[in-house]
C-alpha cells in the first residue's frame, strides 16, 4: 500500500505536550500506588482492594509499598512490568473502565503468579481530570499541590494521560529495553503510551498491533481532542509509515474501511473478514507485512470490544458481530511468539456494568488475553 500524500492537518498536533523536566529530588514514579488503590475516590479503593486482591495481600503491599516498588522497579531489563491506570474520563457515556484493572488484577494474580511480583501499581486517578492541557492553571495547581504534596510547578503532570506518559519515560530512562504491560481503563490511556515510546525513542522499526471494534480515528468528538474514540489520530501520525499500524476486528464504524485506509494509511481487517480464517495462518500474514515494512518490533493495544459482546459484554460499548475469544487468544500467541513485544495495553473492561456473570465473562476473556502474549523472556 502506498502512504498517502498527506494525513489531515487539524485536530490534534502532539499528544500530549512535552513536559518539563522534573525536579530530580521528586520522581513521578513516587506518586505510583499499590496496585488497585490509583482511583482516587472516597475510600481510594482500598476496601474492593482488600476483598478482590485479600486482606492480607492489599495491607502488606499498602505498608510495604514504597521498597517493594523500588524493588519491582530494578527488575532485569527484559522482564515485562505491569503497570494500571484505573481511568474512564476519557470514555463514553457508559463509563466502568476504571474498574477494570483492579478486576483484571484479581483474576490475573490467581492464574499466573509472575505478574503478582512484576507489578509496580497504579498512576493515581483523580476521576474528574484526563489531560492537564484541558485544565486551567487554577485548577493545575490546586490539584498538582494535592497530589504532589508540594507547591505544583509547571512540567509536573497533573492529570492521568500525563503522569502516564511521564511515569513511562521515566521508566525507559532508566532502560529503554524495559517492556511495560499496562492495564486500562478507556482506550484514550493508549495514546499517552505512543507519546512516552516517541519521546523515549522506541518507534523505529515498530509495527502496531490494534485490536479494536472500533477505528478510533476521530479529529475530535464534541470538540474534545483527547478521548478513546480520537487517540490513534496523534499516535498514529508518530509512527515513520502508517502502514504499520494493523487494525483487527472492525465492524462498528460510520464509514467504509477504503476510506480509513485512504485518508490515513493503515491497514485494517475487519471482523468479517477473518473471524472465520485461521488466526495462525493470519498471525503470519501480519507478520510478512510488518516485515516487508522494516518493523521487527511489536506494540499491541486490545480493547476489550474487538470480542464479540457474547463473550465480552462488560465494556463501554459493546458490540456484536465480533471476534471470539478463542480466535483472539491464538492470534495473540502466534503473532507474540515470532515478534518481539515492546509493550502491551488492554482497555475498556468495565465490570461494574451489567450482571456479575457478565463482568465474570469479560474479565475471563482479559486475563486469557495477557496470558496468551509471548514475552520472550
Amino acid at each position: 500500500m502506498e502512504r498517502p500524500s498527506r494525513i489531515p492537518a487539524g485536530g490534534l498536533s502532539s499528544f500530549p505536550p512535552r513536559l518539563a523536566v522534573l525536579n530530580a529530588k521528586l520522581s513521578v514514579l513516587d506518586l505510583l500506588r499499590p496496585p488497585g488503590e490509583g482511583l482516587l475516590t472516597l475510600t481510594s479503593g482500598r476496601g474492593l482492594a482488600s476483598r478482590l486482591l485479600g486482606a492480607k495481600e492489599s495491607r502488606s503491599l499498602r505498608e510495604d509499598w514504597p521498597a517493594l516498588r523500588a524493588r519491582r522497579l530494578a527488575a532485569p531489563p527484559r522482564e515485562p512490568l505491569l503497570l494500571g491506570v484505573p481511568s474512564d474520563t476519557g470514555g463514553g457515556i457508559c463509563r466502568g473502565a476504571a474498574h477494570g484493572p483492579l478486576h483484571i488484577r484479581a483474576a490475573l494474580y490467581r492464574a499466573d503468579a509472575y505478574w503478582r511480583a512484576r507489578d509496580i501499581g497504579d498512576i493515581p486517578c483523580i476521576p474528574q481530570l484526563l489531560e492537564d492541557g484541558m485544565l486551567s492553571r487554577r485548577q493545575l495547581q490546586r490539584s498538582g499541590k494535592w497530589l504532589w504534596k508540594t507547591q505544583w510547578r509547571t512540567g509536573r503532570p497533573v492529570a492521568p494521560l500525563n503522569l502516564l506518559e511521564e511515569s513511562l519515560v521515566e521508566i525507559w530512562r532508566g532502560t529503554r529495553e524495559r517492556r511495560v504491560l499496562v492495564l486500562g481503563g478507556d482506550h484514550s490511556i493508549t495514546g499517552a503510551v505512543f507519546a512516552a515510546l516517541a519521546r523515549s525513542e522506541k518507534m523505529a522499526g515498530l509495527g502496531v498491533l490494534h485490536i479494536d471494534a472500533h477505528t478510533d480515528l476521530l479529529e475530535e468528538r464534541f470538540g474534545v481532542q483527547h478521548g478513546f474514540a480520537t487517540w490513534a489520530v496523534p499516535a498514529l501520525r508518530l509512527l515513520k509509515n502508517p502502514a504499520a499500524w494493523v487494525q483487527v476486528g472492525i465492524r462498528a464504524s460510520a464509514r467504509e474501511r477504503s476510506h480509513w485506509e485512504t485518508t490515513y494509511g493503515l491497514r485494517q481487517f475487519w471482523a468479517q473478514q477473518v473471524r472465520h480464517r485461521d488466526p495462525r495462518r493470519f498471525a503470519l500474514e501480519i507478520e510478512r507485512h510488518f516485515l516487508k515494512l522494516g518493523c521487527r518490533r511489536l506494540y499491541i493495544t486490545n480493547d476489550i470490544d474487538g470480542t464479540d459482546a457474547r463473550f465480552a459484554p462488560a465494556t463501554g460499548t459493546p458490540e456484536g458481530g465480533g471476534l471470539s475469544p478463542t480466535w483472539v487468544r491464538a492470534l495473540l500467541r502466534a503473532i507474540s511468539a515470532r515478534m518481539e513485544i515492546i509493550g502491551a495495553d488492554l482497555t475498556e473492561v468495565a465490570p461494574v456494568l451489567g450482571s456479575r456473570g457478565a463482568a465474570a465473562r469479560t474479565v475471563r476473556c482479559a486475563v486469557s488475553y495477557l496470558r496468551a502474549l509471548r514475552w520472550g523472556i
